[in-house]
């Protein structure tokens, strides 16, 4: 069951990573869609999302493998996707999403990792 979070970490990451780039660059290509491919409370719900399933996958990943760089990865990608949220309004859509495309990436990564330490160390004991 552990190693379904990660997998559906990496799925809703990269979804994410999709997501982004099409909103954040599609209506430079096609300006009358621009109205209807942003929302910020879709943006804030993933968020949130993320922010409380993540540790469901790193948390016993890291009791199995003990490395402190891919949870360090993990919040470093939370820390970019929520922060991309925040400052929505305040910048560009293609700089918010930039950033947070730069956090979905790290949070991939640190899935994918943790999902290759953990079945690494399954047969170790003790």
């Amino acid at each position: 069951m552990k190693k379904v979070w990660d997998r559906l970490g990496i799925a809703f990451s990269s979804a994410c990573v999709l997501h982004c780039i099409l909103v954040a660059f599609m209506p430079l290509f096609f300006p009358a869609i621009a109205h209807y491919t942003h929302s910020t409370l879709i943006h804030v719900i993933v968020g949130i999302i993320i922010l409380f399933t993540s540790p469901l996958a790193f948390l016993p990943g890291y009791r199995k493998h003990g490395l402190t760089w891919i949870i360090a990865t993990a919040i470093g990608g939370l820390f970019f996707i929520l922060f991309g949220v925040l400052l929505e309004g305040r910048f560009s859509d293609q700089i918010t999403h930039s950033i947070s495309i730069f956090g979905s990436l790290l949070l991939v990564f640190a899935h994918v990792k943790n999902l290759q330490h953990s079945h690494r160390h399954k047969h170790q004991c003790c």
